[in-house]
């Protein structure tokens, strides 16, 4: 679900998981997550306990992807919590309502009183926060990164915007989707098309430069934003790409929203590099006082694993509870 916020560029950074593909840093993963994040909910934090009714009716809109209960991915949040309660939790109250509306694709609120109550108490359970992973990575996360796989893309600027744009438009192969934009963009390109960005991809047989995939993939996102060309997030992966910030190393310019240039770092972000102390308030933000045997320092090992960002479930679920609890 896509929504502006005010922004909040702030010093502090985010915690990640340090699952690692070759070519891939931590750092660039950190990075891709910021600027999302800053493009939903104003902040570079995922914000577990986040919940409010939707101003674009779309119903409520709670957690780490403003999951909806209008679009129906809400509803797969709570039956995925159900799986590891048994169905015994304060949302199944809700459960045909919650149903219903997803079939519908409906944004009435009526029926859903204590919703966000309901969302907020269950923030304190782990369960919660791997029922929020597990769907962000099965309806998100991972779509926008096997498509950047079969594309070839090798740039994070490139792999962070099919994920932003997944966040924002869904990952299905619908018109104004990612999968359908990608359908567009691909449509355009009839002959070879070089470049500067040192990556070449093979689309419909011919030679194009990756960022002037990117581009074009921009130009055709940016028919389906509500603002059109000016979209903040269309506008900062174009400013990121006009300072010709294609991988990600350290830092980037962004513009943040309110259309303001801005800087995201990985100084500071708590990766969980072999014997650093992390700060789990980097994770979950405003949310942490309430966990389960939350303390405010933990000790963590570095992992690998496949897969562009290598984002997975195992970062909110089994590696939340490795670190944090």
């Amino acid at each position: 679900m896509f929504k502006l916020s005010s922004p909040v560029f702030i010093a502090s950074a985010f915690l990640f998981s340090s699952l690692a593909q070759a070519g891939l840093s931590d750092c660039s993963k950190n990075l891709a997550f910021q600027l999302t994040n800053v493009f939903q909910i104003g902040t570079i934090k995922f914000q577990y306990g986040n919940c409010e009714v939707d101003d674009g009716g779309h119903g409520y809109v709670a957690g780490i992807a403003n999951f909806c209960t209008g679009t129906g991915d809400a509803w797969d949040v709570i039956q995925e919590y159900h799986n590891y309660t048994g169905g015994n939790d304060v949302f199944t109250q809700y459960d045909k309502v919650l149903a219903q509306r997803a079939k519908d694709e409906s944004g009435s609120t009526a029926g859903l009183s204590g919703y966000c109550d309901a969302w907020q108490s269950a923030v304190t359970s782990q369960k919660f926060w791997s029922a929020q992973g597990a769907i962000f990575d099965k309806l998100y996360f991972n779509p926008s990164q096997n498509f950047a796989d079969n594309l070839g893309l090798k740039l994070s600027v490139s792999q962070a915007a099919l994920y932003d744009t997944a966040i924002s438009r869904g990952s299905s192969n619908s018109t104004g989707s990612l999968g359908g934009i990608i359908k567009s963009t691909n449509a355009a390109f009839t002959a070879n098309t070089p470049g500067d960005s040192n990556s070449t991809l093979k689309i419909n047989g011919y030679s194009v430069d990756e960022i002037k995939w990117l581009s074009k993939f921009l130009t055709i996102r940016a028919k389906y934003e509500d603002k059109g060309a000016k979209s903040v997030n269309v506008l900062s992966f174009q400013y990121i790409i006009d300072k010709k910030e294609y991988v990600w190393t350290h830092d980037i310019e962004v513009l943040n929203n309110e259309g303001k240039p801005g800087n995201l770092t990985c100084d500071n972000s708590y990766l969980p590099y072999p014997d650093h102390k992390i700060n789990s308030l980097a994770i979950c933000g405003d949310d942490c006082e309430g966990i389960d045997g939350y303390s405010s320092t933990h000790s963590s090992a570095s992992t690998k694993s496949s897969g562009l960002f290598a984002l997975s479930a195992a970062f909110f679920g089994v590696f939340a509870a490795s670190i944090l609890f």
